[in-house]
């Protein structure tokens, strides 16, 4: 029976490479999220900040703007 260790072993290289690699794309990652969650905040903010006036003008009210908001999000 012929013992390939190619097929078997993951060379150093492999393993340095990924060892570096998975902390960077998990950093990636929340980087995005934390982006992407500032966004939301920023447009909750400003409708938050928007009087009923102007809610109104866009042809909704507070509670169908937020539920607006909150469909998006998800």
């Amino acid at each position: 029976m012929a013992f390939h260790t190619d097929t078997i072993l993951i060379s150093n290289h492999d393993i340095l490479t990924r060892f570096v690699t998975t902390p960077l794309r998990a950093l990636g990652r929340f980087i995005i999220k934390v982006s992407e969650a500032t966004a939301q905040a920023r447009l909750l903010h400003e409708l938050n900040n928007m009087s009923d006036a102007q809610l109104e003008a866009w042809g909704m009210t507070r509670a169908e703007a937020t539920a607006k908001f909150l469909s998006i999000r998800s």
